[in-house]
Protein backbone atom coordinates (compact mmCIF):
# COMPACT_ATOMS: atom_id res chain seq x y z
CA UNK A 1 0.00 0.00 0.00
CA UNK A 2 2.52 2.40 0.47
CA UNK A 3 4.28 1.76 -3.06
CA UNK A 4 1.04 2.87 -4.22
CA UNK A 5 0.54 5.93 -2.40
CA UNK A 6 3.75 7.13 -3.37
CA UNK A 7 3.73 6.50 -6.91
CA UNK A 8 -0.02 8.36 -7.08
CA UNK A 9 1.66 11.27 -5.31
CA UNK A 10 2.42 14.07 -7.67
CA UNK A 11 6.31 16.17 -6.93
CA UNK A 12 4.83 19.06 -6.26
CA UNK A 13 1.16 19.64 -4.43
CA UNK A 14 -0.19 22.84 -5.46
CA UNK A 15 -2.33 24.84 -3.00
CA UNK A 16 -5.28 27.50 -3.85
CA UNK A 17 -4.55 30.93 -2.79
CA UNK A 18 -6.82 34.58 -3.14
CA UNK A 19 -5.20 37.55 -4.37
CA UNK A 20 -7.17 40.70 -3.83
CA UNK A 21 -6.36 43.33 -6.82
CA UNK A 22 -9.04 46.98 -6.01
CA UNK A 23 -11.03 45.43 -4.35
CA UNK A 24 -11.85 42.44 -6.73
CA UNK A 25 -10.94 38.70 -5.86
CA UNK A 26 -9.09 36.57 -7.93
CA UNK A 27 -7.87 32.79 -7.93
CA UNK A 28 -4.46 32.29 -8.57
CA UNK A 29 -2.53 28.71 -8.09
CA UNK A 30 1.19 28.84 -5.89
CA UNK A 31 3.01 26.28 -4.63
CA UNK A 32 3.50 25.56 -1.30
CA UNK A 33 7.32 25.05 -0.46
CA UNK A 34 9.68 26.71 1.40
CA UNK A 35 11.92 27.86 -1.22
CA UNK A 36 14.25 28.48 1.00
CA UNK A 37 14.99 24.78 2.07
CA UNK A 38 15.45 24.10 -1.53
CA UNK A 39 17.98 26.12 -2.10
CA UNK A 40 19.71 25.07 1.25
CA UNK A 41 19.70 21.52 0.77
CA UNK A 42 20.32 21.81 -3.28
CA UNK A 43 23.93 21.61 -2.49
CA UNK A 44 23.49 18.17 -0.48
CA UNK A 45 21.76 16.70 -3.56
CA UNK A 46 25.48 15.63 -4.54
CA UNK A 47 25.41 13.08 -2.00
CA UNK A 48 21.79 11.95 -2.77
CA UNK A 49 22.83 9.29 -5.57
CA UNK A 50 25.59 7.48 -3.49
CA UNK A 51 23.73 7.49 -0.58
CA UNK A 52 20.87 5.91 -1.81
CA UNK A 53 22.99 3.35 -3.78
CA UNK A 54 24.72 2.66 -0.41
CA UNK A 55 21.34 2.17 1.03
CA UNK A 56 19.88 -0.14 -1.61
CA UNK A 57 23.18 -2.57 -1.03
CA UNK A 58 22.22 -2.73 2.83
CA UNK A 59 19.64 -5.39 2.39
CA UNK A 60 20.88 -7.92 -0.05
CA UNK A 61 24.38 -7.81 1.88
CA UNK A 62 22.94 -8.29 5.03
CA UNK A 63 20.52 -11.08 3.59
CA UNK A 64 24.13 -12.83 2.11
CA UNK A 65 25.52 -12.40 5.70
CA UNK A 66 22.26 -14.38 7.34
CA UNK A 67 22.71 -17.45 4.75
CA UNK A 68 26.56 -17.61 5.47
CA UNK A 69 25.96 -17.62 9.42
CA UNK A 70 23.21 -19.69 9.21
CA UNK A 71 25.23 -22.42 6.57
CA UNK A 72 27.77 -22.66 9.27
CA UNK A 73 25.32 -25.04 11.76
CA UNK A 74 25.39 -27.18 8.57
CA UNK A 75 27.99 -29.73 6.59
CA UNK A 76 29.55 -27.99 4.22
CA UNK A 77 30.22 -24.98 6.27
CA UNK A 78 30.19 -21.53 4.60
CA UNK A 79 29.15 -22.80 0.52
CA UNK A 80 26.02 -21.26 0.42
CA UNK A 81 27.32 -17.72 1.92
CA UNK A 82 30.07 -18.34 -0.88
CA UNK A 83 26.98 -19.03 -3.32
CA UNK A 84 25.37 -16.57 -2.10
CA UNK A 85 27.92 -13.89 -2.42
CA UNK A 86 28.19 -14.78 -6.05
CA UNK A 87 24.59 -14.65 -6.84
CA UNK A 88 24.75 -11.14 -5.26
CA UNK A 89 28.12 -10.43 -7.33
CA UNK A 90 25.90 -11.07 -10.50
CA UNK A 91 22.61 -9.20 -9.87
CA UNK A 92 23.30 -6.39 -7.33
CA UNK A 93 25.15 -4.05 -9.97
CA UNK A 94 21.87 -4.29 -12.11
CA UNK A 95 19.69 -3.28 -8.67
CA UNK A 96 22.47 -0.02 -8.42
CA UNK A 97 22.30 1.03 -11.63
CA UNK A 98 18.19 1.40 -12.20
CA UNK A 99 18.62 3.13 -8.20
CA UNK A 100 21.46 5.53 -9.63
CA UNK A 101 19.57 6.71 -12.59
CA UNK A 102 16.24 7.10 -10.32
CA UNK A 103 17.92 8.73 -7.66
CA UNK A 104 18.81 11.69 -10.73
CA UNK A 105 15.24 12.10 -11.49
CA UNK A 106 15.34 9.76 -14.78
CA UNK A 107 14.61 5.92 -15.92
CA UNK A 108 17.77 3.29 -16.90
CA UNK A 109 17.77 2.97 -20.65
CA UNK A 110 17.51 -0.77 -21.08
CA UNK A 111 15.92 -1.38 -17.42
CA UNK A 112 13.52 -4.05 -18.53
CA UNK A 113 16.09 -6.02 -20.30
CA UNK A 114 18.44 -5.81 -16.86
CA UNK A 115 15.26 -5.96 -14.94
CA UNK A 116 14.27 -9.21 -16.67
CA UNK A 117 18.81 -10.47 -16.11
CA UNK A 118 18.18 -9.96 -12.43
CA UNK A 119 15.05 -11.86 -11.88
CA UNK A 120 16.98 -14.66 -13.64
CA UNK A 121 19.75 -14.77 -11.69
CA UNK A 122 17.35 -14.34 -8.06
CA UNK A 123 15.76 -17.29 -9.62
CA UNK A 124 18.82 -18.94 -10.24
CA UNK A 125 19.74 -19.02 -6.83
CA UNK A 126 16.60 -20.82 -4.92
CA UNK A 127 18.20 -23.69 -4.33
CA UNK A 128 20.13 -21.73 -1.55
CA UNK A 129 16.79 -22.36 0.37
CA UNK A 130 14.17 -19.75 1.97
CA UNK A 131 16.38 -17.41 3.64
CA UNK A 132 17.00 -16.22 -0.13
CA UNK A 133 13.50 -15.45 -0.32
CA UNK A 134 13.76 -12.05 1.11
CA UNK A 135 16.13 -10.98 -1.55
CA UNK A 136 13.01 -11.00 -4.10
CA UNK A 137 12.29 -7.57 -2.57
CA UNK A 138 15.31 -6.42 -5.40
CA UNK A 139 13.07 -7.38 -7.76
CA UNK A 140 10.16 -5.38 -6.64
CA UNK A 141 11.88 -2.69 -6.22
CA UNK A 142 13.75 -2.45 -9.58
CA UNK A 143 10.32 -3.34 -11.12
CA UNK A 144 9.09 0.18 -9.59
CA UNK A 145 11.74 2.09 -10.78
CA UNK A 146 12.37 1.14 -14.26
CA UNK A 147 8.68 -0.07 -15.53
CA UNK A 148 5.58 2.32 -15.71
CA UNK A 149 3.37 2.17 -12.77
CA UNK A 150 0.52 -0.27 -14.46
CA UNK A 151 2.96 -3.01 -14.90
CA UNK A 152 5.36 -2.63 -12.15
CA UNK A 153 2.81 -2.96 -9.53
CA UNK A 154 1.62 -6.03 -11.22
CA UNK A 155 4.75 -7.13 -10.93
CA UNK A 156 5.08 -6.44 -7.52
CA UNK A 157 1.98 -8.13 -6.48
CA UNK A 158 2.64 -11.05 -8.33
CA UNK A 159 6.48 -11.15 -6.57
CA UNK A 160 5.02 -10.59 -3.42
CA UNK A 161 2.22 -13.74 -3.71
CA UNK A 162 4.91 -16.19 -5.03
CA UNK A 163 6.12 -15.95 -1.46
CA UNK A 164 3.27 -18.12 -0.92
CA UNK A 165 4.41 -21.40 -2.84
CA UNK A 166 7.96 -20.65 -3.02
CA UNK A 167 8.30 -20.67 0.40
CA UNK A 168 5.87 -24.17 0.78
CA UNK A 169 8.31 -25.58 -1.98
CA UNK A 170 11.69 -25.04 -0.15
CA UNK A 171 9.82 -26.30 3.16
CA UNK A 172 10.72 -23.29 4.99
CA UNK A 173 11.15 -23.83 8.61
CA UNK A 174 10.03 -20.44 9.85
CA UNK A 175 6.72 -20.90 11.46
CA UNK A 176 4.11 -19.02 8.86
CA UNK A 177 6.71 -18.95 6.32
CA UNK A 178 4.07 -17.52 3.53
CA UNK A 179 2.68 -15.02 5.24
CA UNK A 180 6.40 -14.24 6.93
CA UNK A 181 8.12 -14.10 3.68
CA UNK A 182 5.42 -12.05 1.90
CA UNK A 183 5.25 -9.74 4.82
CA UNK A 184 9.06 -9.31 4.43
CA UNK A 185 9.18 -8.67 0.94
CA UNK A 186 7.02 -5.92 0.60
CA UNK A 187 8.13 -3.93 3.40
CA UNK A 188 11.69 -4.22 2.39
CA UNK A 189 10.67 -3.60 -1.04
CA UNK A 190 8.69 -0.15 0.17
CA UNK A 191 10.88 0.55 2.97
CA UNK A 192 13.67 0.87 0.07
CA UNK A 193 11.43 2.77 -2.63
CA UNK A 194 10.60 5.15 -0.91
CA UNK A 195 13.11 7.02 -0.14
CA UNK A 196 14.76 6.07 -3.52
CA UNK A 197 11.99 7.59 -5.28
CA UNK A 198 11.79 10.81 -3.06
CA UNK A 199 15.46 11.59 -4.02
CA UNK A 200 14.48 11.26 -7.66
CA UNK A 201 11.33 13.79 -6.39
CA UNK A 202 13.58 16.69 -5.12
CA UNK A 203 15.84 15.85 -8.30
CA UNK A 204 12.85 16.47 -10.36
CA UNK A 205 11.77 19.50 -8.26
CA UNK A 206 15.20 21.09 -8.20
CA UNK A 207 15.30 20.92 -12.00
CA UNK A 208 11.66 22.19 -12.31
CA UNK A 209 12.92 25.74 -10.25
CA UNK A 210 16.17 25.79 -12.81
CA UNK A 211 14.36 25.58 -15.75
CA UNK A 212 11.42 28.06 -14.36
CA UNK A 213 14.33 30.32 -14.05
CA UNK A 214 16.14 30.29 -16.74
CA UNK A 215 12.77 30.86 -18.73
CA UNK A 216 11.88 33.68 -16.30
CA UNK A 217 15.24 35.36 -17.41
CA UNK A 218 14.58 34.66 -20.87
CA UNK A 219 11.12 35.97 -20.84
CA UNK A 220 12.36 39.30 -19.33
CA UNK A 221 15.06 39.67 -22.07
CA UNK A 222 12.53 39.30 -24.45
CA UNK A 223 10.15 42.08 -22.95
CA UNK A 224 13.06 44.37 -22.34
CA UNK A 225 14.76 43.63 -26.12
CA UNK A 226 10.32 44.05 -27.49
CA UNK A 227 10.96 47.76 -25.18
CA UNK A 228 13.92 49.08 -26.87
CA UNK A 229 12.67 47.78 -30.31
CA UNK A 230 9.59 49.70 -29.49
CA UNK A 231 11.31 53.22 -28.40
CA UNK A 232 14.84 53.75 -29.05
CA UNK A 233 14.46 51.55 -31.87
CA UNK A 234 12.20 53.61 -34.01
CA UNK A 235 14.21 57.04 -32.47
CA UNK A 236 17.38 55.58 -33.88
CA UNK A 237 15.65 55.08 -37.47
CA UNK A 238 14.67 58.28 -37.74
CA UNK A 239 18.15 60.00 -36.56
CA UNK A 240 19.51 57.56 -39.53
CA UNK A 241 16.62 58.29 -42.29
CA UNK A 242 17.51 62.24 -41.20
CA UNK A 243 21.20 61.88 -41.72
CA UNK A 244 21.12 60.52 -44.35
CA UNK A 245 18.79 63.18 -46.20
CA UNK A 246 21.29 65.50 -44.50
CA UNK A 247 23.64 63.43 -46.27
CA UNK A 248 22.01 63.90 -49.82
CA UNK A 249 21.48 67.48 -49.56
CA UNK A 250 26.07 68.08 -48.55
CA UNK A 251 26.36 66.27 -51.64
CA UNK A 252 23.72 68.20 -53.84
CA UNK A 253 25.60 71.08 -55.25
CA UNK A 254 22.54 72.57 -56.83
CA UNK A 255 20.94 73.06 -53.60
CA UNK A 256 19.75 77.00 -53.04
CA UNK A 257 21.10 78.99 -50.55
CA UNK A 258 18.35 80.39 -48.37
CA UNK A 259 20.55 82.53 -45.57
CA UNK A 260 21.47 81.15 -42.39
CA UNK A 261 19.21 79.02 -40.45
CA UNK A 262 16.48 79.02 -43.42
CA UNK A 263 17.88 75.95 -46.02
CA UNK A 264 16.64 72.82 -46.34
CA UNK A 265 20.44 71.54 -44.78
CA UNK A 266 19.85 73.62 -41.94
CA UNK A 267 16.29 72.19 -41.29
CA UNK A 268 17.45 68.61 -41.14
CA UNK A 269 20.64 69.25 -38.86
CA UNK A 270 18.36 70.55 -36.64
CA UNK A 271 16.07 68.36 -37.03
CA UNK A 272 18.89 65.72 -36.34
CA UNK A 273 19.97 67.50 -33.74
CA UNK A 274 16.55 67.27 -31.99
CA UNK A 275 15.96 63.72 -32.50
CA UNK A 276 19.31 62.59 -31.29
CA UNK A 277 18.69 64.67 -27.99
CA UNK A 278 15.27 63.71 -27.21
CA UNK A 279 16.77 59.88 -28.18
CA UNK A 280 19.09 60.48 -25.25
CA UNK A 281 16.36 61.64 -22.66
CA UNK A 282 14.22 58.78 -23.65
CA UNK A 283 17.14 56.09 -22.98
CA UNK A 284 18.17 57.86 -20.20
CA UNK A 285 14.35 57.83 -18.65
CA UNK A 286 14.49 53.64 -19.62
CA UNK A 287 17.61 53.12 -17.91
CA UNK A 288 16.48 54.94 -14.55
CA UNK A 289 13.18 53.03 -14.77
CA UNK A 290 14.94 49.92 -14.62
CA UNK A 291 16.69 50.84 -11.83
CA UNK A 292 13.95 51.59 -9.94
CA UNK A 293 12.12 48.78 -8.57
CA UNK A 294 8.16 49.28 -8.72
CA UNK A 295 6.07 48.76 -6.05
CA UNK A 296 3.90 46.51 -7.55
CA UNK A 297 6.91 44.00 -7.95
CA UNK A 298 7.73 44.91 -4.58
CA UNK A 299 4.03 43.51 -3.49
CA UNK A 300 4.27 40.55 -6.03
CA UNK A 301 7.46 39.53 -4.78
CA UNK A 302 6.25 39.68 -0.92
CA UNK A 303 3.20 37.86 -1.94
CA UNK A 304 4.72 35.16 -3.39
CA UNK A 305 7.21 34.62 -0.67
CA UNK A 306 4.46 34.75 2.21
CA UNK A 307 2.12 32.13 -0.23
CA UNK A 308 5.11 30.18 -0.92
CA UNK A 309 5.73 29.70 3.00
CA UNK A 310 2.09 28.57 3.44
CA UNK A 311 0.34 31.84 4.73
CA UNK A 312 -2.65 32.96 2.94
CA UNK A 313 -1.76 36.26 1.47
CA UNK A 314 -3.94 39.05 0.47
CA UNK A 315 -2.85 42.22 -1.72
CA UNK A 316 -5.36 44.82 -1.22
CA UNK A 317 -4.90 48.19 -3.90
CA UNK A 318 -6.42 51.60 -3.85
CA UNK A 319 -8.83 52.16 -6.57
CA UNK A 320 -6.89 54.97 -8.12
CA UNK A 321 -3.69 52.73 -8.33
CA UNK A 322 -0.42 52.82 -6.95
CA UNK A 323 2.52 54.92 -8.43
CA UNK A 324 5.00 52.88 -10.72
CA UNK A 325 7.89 53.62 -7.55
CA UNK A 326 8.09 53.60 -4.47
CA UNK A 327 10.99 55.08 -2.24
CA UNK A 328 13.81 53.37 -0.70
CA UNK A 329 12.36 53.50 3.03
CA UNK A 330 8.93 52.32 1.88
CA UNK A 331 10.42 49.06 0.67
CA UNK A 332 12.91 48.34 3.00
CA UNK A 333 9.66 48.91 5.74
CA UNK A 334 8.20 46.34 3.78
CA UNK A 335 10.96 43.72 3.32
CA UNK A 336 11.47 43.75 6.90
CA UNK A 337 7.88 43.08 7.49
CA UNK A 338 8.09 40.28 4.87
CA UNK A 339 11.07 38.72 6.90
CA UNK A 340 9.56 39.14 9.86
CA UNK A 341 6.50 36.82 8.80
CA UNK A 342 8.42 34.13 7.35
CA UNK A 343 10.52 33.99 10.58
CA UNK A 344 7.66 33.70 12.63
CA UNK A 345 5.70 30.00 13.20
CA UNK A 346 2.89 31.00 13.84
CA UNK A 347 1.48 32.93 11.00
CA UNK A 348 -1.09 31.92 9.03
CA UNK A 349 -2.59 34.63 7.37
CA UNK A 350 -1.55 38.15 6.21
CA UNK A 351 -3.27 41.02 4.46
CA UNK A 352 -1.09 43.37 2.00
CA UNK A 353 -3.17 46.69 2.19
CA UNK A 354 -1.64 49.55 0.56
CA UNK A 355 -3.39 53.13 0.41
CA UNK A 356 -2.59 56.53 -1.72
CA UNK A 357 -3.73 59.60 0.14
CA UNK A 358 -2.44 62.83 -0.18
CA UNK A 359 0.90 61.82 -2.29
CA UNK A 360 2.10 59.51 0.40
CA UNK A 361 1.92 55.47 -0.08
CA UNK A 362 1.24 53.58 3.09
CA UNK A 363 1.75 49.42 3.24
CA UNK A 364 -0.11 48.17 6.04
CA UNK A 365 0.99 44.45 7.18
CA UNK A 366 -1.82 42.92 8.97
CA UNK A 367 -1.26 39.27 10.42
CA UNK A 368 -2.93 36.53 11.77
CA UNK A 369 -2.40 33.31 13.62
CA UNK A 370 -2.69 30.02 11.86
CA UNK A 371 -5.84 28.24 12.89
Amino acid sequence: MTVAVALTLPVIEPARGRLVVSGRPRRSSRVVIRLKDVERFGGLLRFATPGAMAYAAVFPLVQVGLIAESSAFWPGGYADGAWALLATAAYLPLHLRHVEHAARGSRARGGAWTLAALTVVIVAALPLGDLWLPTFHVVAVSALLVLRPRWSLAVVAAVVAAQVPLSLLLDSWVAAAPSYYAVTVAWRAAAVFVPIWLVGAVRRLEATRRALADEAVVHERLRLDGELRETLGAALRSITAQGERATVLVDDDTTPWAGPGTGPLEAELEALVGGARRTLAQARQLVNGYQRVSLSAELDTAATLLTAAGIATQVVLPRDGVPDTADEALRSQLRADISRLLRADTTGTCVLAVTHQAGQVQVAVRAGSAT
